[in-house]
């Protein structure tokens, strides 16, 4: 975790088939300095890596730091030299060599090693491709317009334990999600959906990013972010962003 950049890799990868509310570019950094913090202090990781435990915070901070311009979750050649960032940062922070990261690695987990590169793309494109299967089998399932022109990328019937902008779950209420992206811009999809969505409200629109919900309170708008992401998922909405050369189109709809 703290060493493996292909474990890395794996786990930063499917946040690409998770919904909006859920990858916020800082709050995604955000999460990985915890997840770095945590695997450096467990078990003999520190010691292994000769730094004390209580710096295991400021180490993850200064390598996330210094590799995040890397930090792009859809893009796989982006997360891969994210990934080589963080390796490299490590290893110039403690003065480990990189077989030593790997000895460090292997034995905080259980000597089980890191896939080879190549494997760990594999199993991302793999997980992806069921994703996109499950999405296209339930695709009558979902009660709000897919766009004409689209390729489904996943659908989460049950969100209730995805995280939500505060790290936890999101608990009963949340809406179901199914994920879709074109080639078309986002002004094209917006216009698509603008007449087809009774009772929802537009709140944002921009040359990459519109956003439509029905039922949000008054005082919720998308200039407070934080209450605004928290709100979003408990609503019906139609997210469009661009994102790596996309547009990504987010449908957040109840069945009822």
């Amino acid at each position: 975790m703290m060493l493996s950049r292909y474990a890395l890799l794996l786990t930063l990868g499917v946040v690409t088939a998770v919904p909006a509310y859920a990858i916020d570019r800082e709050q995604g950094l955000e999460r990985v300095r915890e997840q770095l913090t945590q695997s450096c202090s467990e078990g003999e990781m520190a010691s292994c890596l000769g730094v004390e435990t209580s710096r295991c915070g400021r180490l993850a901070e200064e390598v996330v730091q210094a590799c995040a311009e890397h930090f792009a979750p859809a893009e796989q050649e982006h997360m891969a030299a994210f990934g080589d960032c963080i390796g490299r940062q490590t290893r110039q922070r403690t003065g480990v060599s990189e077989a030593e990261l790997q000895s460090c690695q292997s034995h905080a987990d259980g000597a089980t090693p890191a896939p080879a590169p190549e494997e760990a793309m594999r199993r991302l494109e793999d997980a992806k491709a069921v994703m996109a299967q499950d999405a296209e089998a339930t695709r009558d399932e979902v009660t709000l317009p897919l766009y004409p022109d689209h390729e489904l990328t996943a659908h989460h019937q049950d969100t209730s334990g995805l995280p939500g902008i505060d790290g936890e779950p999101l608990g009963e209420g949340a809406v179901s999600v199914v994920m879709m992206t074109t080639s078309d811009t986002v002004e094209d999809v917006a216009a698509f959906y603008r007449n087809r969505l009774d009772g929802f409200t537009l709140y944002r629109a921009a040359a990459d990013d519109a956003t439509f919900a029905r039922g949000m309170p008054d005082d919720v708008t998308p200039s407070d972010f934080r209450r605004w992401m928290k709100s979003l998922p408990m609503h019906e909405h139609v997210a469009i962003y661009r994102l790596s050369g996309k547009t990504h189109i987010e449908v957040g709809y109840r069945t009822d």
